[in-house]
């Protein structure tokens, strides 16, 4: 039986969803206790204000016990009636140059965001809690981390239109296992969560000494909503000196005076390279800083600069003009379209206004072959840049280019327009 602490933290879950007054949600789940207790405590809502719900799990594909983890989570959706899905990157994680677990959680939030966007969902509902928070902020903290790599997770957040929840952020993990004791609820623990080869663990466990030693605050998670205030200001100062500094086309390449953006504070400039980097790439989370200050040391020092790249961004410099736009060799060379509705290369929302019947592909210009009197593109657009625009073909035809005289039953929008520019800042 749920005890009154339970009730209560459910209770309040249930009353700050119920307030956002939600249609369709999709809730990741990986069999842990906290999206185990997400989904039942979603599922279990008894109230008209109820949205429709729709799970999916993901299986990156670096562990045996993934497969059986997630038919733990499909047997308990079909029990309660929920539909689910299974996930997966099409490329090996395992095989892709970088990071490991941030490869993992960019394709993570990658699948889950075309899956919501096939979907129509409305949000995206993920489990991390208070204890996750605070994991998160001494992680970064001891590896260096800058204002923005201390703040607090946001509880939430719209990305690409979908909007992201996270309902547990003030809760304990220890309160949601109570919750699933006492409702006879099972989950499955992540062996990995035990291997201290992980810095996450190691992290986990030193936290837990310092609190049982007095040598840490137990509200320590305040430091991380101290620096989203700071985080904040610098935010909007680099906003604002980017609107005087900053020049667009419709393809989406930027250019600047370097002198004037030599001139800005150097918080200012790391924030505005790391925003523009993160809007090619579509990809909210910052590159590293030591990557940054390379790109930086160049654009300042060097007088003419052929091409620098990071994060799938090129940056070239000539005549004082700094010119930024998506690297060609980062965008997927080809892709069969399957839904009528997607995310391409992380900034283009493609939608069909008709069920796609036949086999279409869509890439690349600058990998397309085809007939240069056939195409007229309407705007004077560099080519480098219009080299990375999607293309829509069947059998190897090409139907339709945006800005040409090429017309189909599709539309095509850059998802981060000016408009929506700063939301990567």
């Amino acid at each position: 039986m749920i005890n009154q602490d339970s009730k209560k933290m459910i209770e309040k879950i249930i009353s700050n969803l119920a307030n956002l007054k939600l249609n369709s949600c999709g809730i990741a789940v990986s069999g842990g206790s906290d999206s185990m207790a997400l989904l039942h405590i979603l599922t279990d809502w008894e109230s008209a204000a109820k949205p429709n719900i729709y799970v999916a799990s993901i299986d990156h594909g670096l562990r045996s016990e993934s497969k059986s983890e997630i038919e733990f989570v499909k047997k308990i959706c079909e029990k309660k009636r929920v539909e689910h899905v299974s996930l997966a990157p099409v490329t090996q994680l395992s095989k892709a140059k970088g990071n490991l677990q941030d490869n993992a959680r960019s394709a993570r939030y990658e699948l889950l965001e075309k899956w919501a966007i096939s979907k129509n969902l409305q949000c995206i509902l993920i489990g991390h809690t208070l204890d996750d928070q605070e994991e998160n902020l001494l992680m970064r903290f001891l590896r260096g981390s800058g204002v923005d790599g201390l703040v607090s997770m946001e509880e939430l957040v719209v990305r690409n239109e979908i909007l992201w929840i996270r309902p547990l952020l003030k809760s304990r993990k220890e309160d949601l296992r109570n919750y699933l004791r006492n409702s006879n609820y099972s989950w499955i623990d992540d062996p990995s969560n035990f291997d201290d080869k992980y810095q996450r663990v190691k992290v986990r466990t030193l936290l837990q000494q310092l609190k049982s030693n007095n040598i840490i605050a137990s509200n320590f998670g305040k430091t991380a909503d101290h620096m989203r205030r700071a985080s904040k200001l610098s935010k909007e100062t680099a906003i604002s000196s980017s609107k005087s500094l900053l020049s667009y086309n419709g393809v989406g390449q930027i250019t600047f005076e370097g002198e004037k953006f030599s001139k800005l504070f150097e918080d200012t400039q790391y924030r505005i390279l790391a925003g523009i980097i993160s809007w090619f790439s579509g990809v909210f989370y910052k590159p590293r800083f030591s990557q940054l200050e390379n790109i930086h040391r160049k654009i300042i020092s060097d007088r003419n600069l052929a091409g620098a790249t990071l994060g799938g961004t090129v940056f070239k410099k000539k005549s004082g003009i700094v010119t930024v736009m998506r690297e060609l060799a980062s965008v997927k060379e080809d892709h069969l379209i399957k839904n009528e509705k997607f995310i391409w290369d992380n900034r283009w929302l493609v939608t069909f206004k008709s069920r796609v019947q036949s086999k279409l592909y869509i890439k690349p210009y600058g990998l397309v072959s085809y007939d240069n009197h056939k195409i007229f593109i309407d705007g004077d657009f560099d080519e480098r840049a219009l080299s990375t625009i999607p293309v829509i073909l069947e059998n190897k035809i090409v139907k339709f280019v945006p800005f040409s005289n090429l017309e189909y039953d599709v539309e095509v929008k850059l998802l981060n327009e000016e408009k929506e520019f700063y939301k990567f800042f």
